[in-house]
């Protein structure tokens, strides 16, 4: 993920640490050979799960536990059940295909895309970049289109060690902007970042964060959203 930028301080003692010890929600800074044989997302089963834990980055602090749950998988497209550690479900990710989602429920409102957006390259691989302008709609506003940019890149293979265990995983970035329901957010954009772990057929972490600008003046205001991301903590097959 982008920004914030770290401190250069900061940033020499991670790397120091991660040379030494891949810590918990961490990935190698450099990149590895890609697993052998051709690769591509494969659609998860029908009653394979995975349970994350979901983290405020600015306050370093977990705030909940969130589970995915593969409940329909097949030429209709995917639906991956969302619940809390309580019980409380969340909105349903909704996917055109093993790559593609068509309902986003992880940022602040659920967005339904007129498109499929990319969230994995096609093929599944390092250097593989693509662009998607669409437009999404919400359900408070379902009559009322939103323009949507999202610029993808796969930059490479990653060792990844989060509290499920230690993964290679493809790491994929991604730009946003967009326009908000909210129209005194102006300039909007988010940065995503996830691993992808082909044996989960998921991400085994994700984190996202975004800015946008108050129209208040002249100079104005830049307001962040939160910064999150979601470790993974253990997964089923199914």
């Amino acid at each position: 993920m982008h920004p914030p930028p770290e401190r250069p301080g900061r940033r020499r003692l991670l790397v120091g640490a991660a040379a030494a010890v891949l810590l918990p929600g961490c990935a190698t800074q450099r990149f590895e050979p890609p697993p052998a044989g051709n690769l591509s997302a494969v659609a998860p089963r029908v009653g394979q799960q995975w349970r994350y834990a979901e983290i405020d980055l600015y306050r370093g602090m977990q705030r909940s536990e969130l589970t995915a749950r593969c409940v329909e998988s097949g030429a209709q497209g995917i639906r991956i059940a969302l619940a809390e550690s309580d019980g409380k479900p969340r909105d349903d990710e909704i996917w055109a295909d093993a790559s593609r989602i068509v309902q986003e429920p992880s940022y602040d409102i659920t967005q339904h895309f007129e498109q499929p957006v990319p969230m994995l390259p096609i093929p599944l691989a390092a250097g593989v970049s693509s662009r998607t302008s669409t437009w999404y709609r919400t359900q408070a506003s379902p009559d009322f289109p939103l323009w949507w940019g999202d610029w993808l890149v796969a930059p490479g293979w990653q060792r990844l060690r989060v509290p499920a265990g230690e993964f290679l995983a493809l790491r994929v970035d991604r730009t946003i902007r967009f326009r908000h329901p909210d129209i005194w957010r102006d300039d909007c954009r988010r940065w995503d970042s996830a691993w992808y772990v082909p044996e989960l057929r998921r991400w085994a972490m994700r984190e996202w964060t975004g800015q946008w600008l108050m129209p208040d003046g002249p100079q104005r205001t830049v307001v962040y959203e939160d910064r999150v991301r979601w470790e993974l903590l253990d997964w089923r097959t199914g």
